[in-house]
């Protein structure tokens, strides 16, 4: 098999998924390439890896971790042996898990004494850290924000629920009155990439931070370093905007839909960014 076309095939699913968050996307692409070179002989060319690599930058160009999945499987030379691409993933996959610990213990560290820990979108990082706290004894509850326009934080929602964890489950907009107006001690936001001195993350973020600042709210940005954007590949990140049919079918030429799922957030503006190295 591992034609052009099924290499497509194959990877589509990670272009079409707009719910789950980098680490879930970067996994699944680890399984789907574990799933070509699977079909070929024990050294795979050179051109084969470029095109995969260039099919994931191509599925999500906005999340750091897929550019380096890419870059570090595009940059392979010669007529590489299949156990070493077996080895890379492998790597970056243990990597990527040990990163999650390590910030989840960084977190913990924070949540001290009863809090209200506000989170925006669905981020399985922030999901862990906050599981990891719970299960050793932090006292919390925590807000998820619905995260429109697919409403991801209803599963991030469920997930905390299943993890006994008391959880408020409220609107973007019922979230910003909150930050406004009701004791919030922190907000956890995870990140989808490092960007130079930004921090990329899910739009809105921007005017949780804003508020953040006003109301003198601590703001954590988290991210593992797998995220960081390669120098090389920086000029292949771009912030994806999405078909505007998710929004509304509605059609005029003096109608302009914008459907942005990522907008970068100047580090400056967080409490700290926590990853796995600081």
């Amino acid at each position: 098999m591992s034609t052009v076309h099924d290499i497509e095939k194959i990877l589509k699913p990670l272009k079409d998924d707009n719910t789950s968050g980098s680490v879930q996307i970067a996994l699944h692409a680890i399984k789907c390439i574990r799933s070509i070179i699977r079909r070929k002989d024990t050294r795979v060319s050179v051109r084969l890896l470029k095109h995969i690599a260039g099919q994931l930058i191509s599925a999500q160009p906005s999340m750091g971790i897929i550019l380096n999945l890419a870059y570090g499987i595009g940059k392979m030379n010669g007529r590489v042996q299949r156990s070493d691409i077996v080895l890379y993933l492998d790597r970056f996959e243990t990597s990527i898990q040990t990163h999650r610990s390590l910030i989840a213990g960084k977190v913990f560290d924070l949540l001290k004494g009863n809090k209200v820990v506000m989170t925006y979108s669905a981020s399985s990082t922030v999901l862990e850290s906050l599981k990891y706290a719970y299960g050793r004894g932090r006292k919390f509850s925590v807000v998820v924000l619905e995260s429109r326009p697919m409403n991801e934080g209803r599963d991030m929602m469920g997930q905390l629920v299943n993890s006994s964890i008391p959880v408020t489950y409220a609107t973007d907009a019922a979230g910003m009155s909150m930050l406004a107006t009701a004791h919030i001690d922190s907000v956890l936001i995870g990140g989808d990439a490092l960007y130079g001195d930004g921090f990329v993350c899910k739009t809105g973020s921007r005017a949780i931070a804003e508020l953040c600042a006003v109301r003198g709210v601590r703001l954590y940005g988290l991210c593992g370093t797998e995220k960081t954007v390669p120098e090389e590949l920086s000029n292949r990140f771009v912030v994806l905007d999405r078909p505007a049919e998710e929004l509304t079918d509605f059609k005029n030429k003096f109608a302009a839909v914008i459907n942005r799922y990522f907008e970068i957030v100047p580090q400056k503006m967080f409490t700290k960014i926590i990853t796995d190295s600081r």
